[in-house]
């Protein structure tokens, strides 16, 4: 879910700051745009690997190993 907000809230930002350029362009605005570009894609980078190495079964909580043999507390 986050992975998809990022992408179109990303995507419409930068396309709205380019869209929304008047007049000449200068390095500084050509700057800013890769700025925000690297920025982007380097969110969607990050959530796609966090989602490659998340646990996909939802319920959140890691399951434990079956067996861990008897457990007894003597005095």
């Amino acid at each position: 879910m986050l992975f998809w907000l990022w992408c179109i809230v990303g995507l419409l930002f930068n396309a709205g700051t380019l869209f929304g350029l008047t007049g000449s362009i200068g390095v500084g605005t050509s700057a800013y745009l890769t700025a925000t570009c690297l920025v982007w894609i380097g969110g969607m980078v990050l959530f796609g690997i966090g989602a490659l190495l998340a646990h996909t079964d939802f319920d959140g909580e890691r399951p434990m190993a079956e067996d861990y043999g008897d457990v007894r507390v003597t005095r």
